[in-house]
């Protein structure tokens, strides 16, 4: 079975579909996911050929790491589909935003602590108006959390390395300071693709 997604190390929920007259509120129906499987294919399937002038469309429902008693989980920022196709032999990618988008989402580097807007679910259907049933294509998706602390700036904050005190930087620190070291990332989720073939 090609249904799964995997993970950057949180748990988010991802669900991907893809057919051709997905409803536009589907987000709203109790019985999407049944709809879904029946209108379509989950996210590793592929897509039968389309009648003429079908565009595919696509279901995306993802839902925040529920987290647990002592973390919670990250909120979401965005949605994103990727498509890839071949033009003239060459294979093209366009990464698209989906639902959510930029928001006011940031972190204290002294001390982890995550601020700003996200969302606890992100829901859409998607079509591609610029598909052309003669080229062979896929799509799958990328889920994005907010951004927080990499795992390397929880153990500089604990060991107290503060960059402006040398004094602060003891032996096997001193990477909390160079330029190597980023200490946020946006933690995502990414689906198996969805194949088109004419």
């Amino acid at each position: 079975n090609r249904e799964v997604y995997a993970t950057s190390g949180t748990r988010p929920v991802l669900r991907f579909f893809g057919g051709w007259d997905y409803d536009d509120n589907l987000c709203s129906d109790k019985n999407a996911i049944q709809k879904a499987y029946s209108s379509g294919v989950p996210m590793g399937g592929d897509l039968r050929a389309p009648k003429p002038g079908q565009m595919p469309t696509f279901f995306v429902n993802a839902l925040q790491d529920a987290g647990t008693f002592s973390f919670s989980g990250t909120p979401l920022q965005r949605l994103q589909i990727v498509k890839g196709w071949y033009e003239e032999g060459e294979l093209m990618e366009r990464t698209l935003d989906v639902a959510g988008g930029d928001n006011d989402a940031s972190v204290d580097l002294n001390t982890c602590d995550r601020h700003g807007s996200g969302h606890k679910q992100l829901c859409t259907v998607w079509k591609d108006s610029e598909f052309d049933s003669s080229v062979s294509a896929f799509y799958y998706v990328r889920v994005l959390e907010n951004p927080s602390c990499r795992w390397s700036q929880y153990i500089c904050n604990e060991a107290k390395v503060n960059c402006e005190n040398p004094k602060t930087i003891t032996s096997g620190m001193e990477y909390c300071c160079s330029d190597e070291h980023n200490p946020i990332q946006q933690e995502r989720a990414w689906s198996s693709p969805i194949w088109y073939s004419p």
